[in-house]
């Protein structure tokens, strides 16, 4: 695989090249994606030739401390399609299992502690959606927890 990077002053040029004429068998396509340089970058432009497709998406929106949104919009020419997708991230753990340790303490009463030391495995949910592409208006993947309480400990102070 060749990969071909160009800098222009505002804009980033990139395209996977496989061979010249990028024969439709292969499994990975060339894929044009021009970025703005400038740190404060909203939008990507992405084209994909040989789907005959072009999709501009904007860059994670702030809704909450925790919650982002991404949207997009996007045109097939070869279907005369146009639609536009959406998709509801957090900051709290990436794509795939992330885990938390920790101990907590609960004072039962002067003098007597009790320390918890537990872990959790987690995989967010994942909300997206879509309109005039084919996909549900509305998906979510529940994600999954599993949690263990790996030591109790009793700490008598006086």
């Amino acid at each position: 695989m060749l990969r071909l990077v160009t800098r222009t002053p505002k804009l980033i040029i990139e395209d996977h090249l496989h061979q010249f004429y990028n024969n439709p068998s292969n499994e990975d396509l060339a894929k044009l994606v021009l970025k703005p340089l400038y740190p404060e970058r909203r939008l990507k432009f992405i084209s994909e030739p040989l789907h005959r497709e072009v999709r501009l998406l904007s860059k994670k929106i702030p809704v909450t401390k925790f919650l982002n949104l991404q949207v997009g919009i996007g045109h097939n020419f070869q279907l005369q399609a146009t639609g536009w997708k959406w998709k509801l991230t957090t900051c709290l753990g990436g794509d795939g299992v992330s885990r938390i340790r920790n101990k907590t303490s609960l004072g039962l009463c002067p003098g007597v502690d009790f320390r918890f030391v537990w872990r959790a495995d987690y995989v967010l949910p994942e909300i997206t959606g879509a309109v005039g592409t084919g996909e549900p208006l509305f998906n979510m993947n529940s994600g999954k927890l599993e949690a263990s309480l790996d030591r109790v400990e009793a700490i008598f102070s006086q």
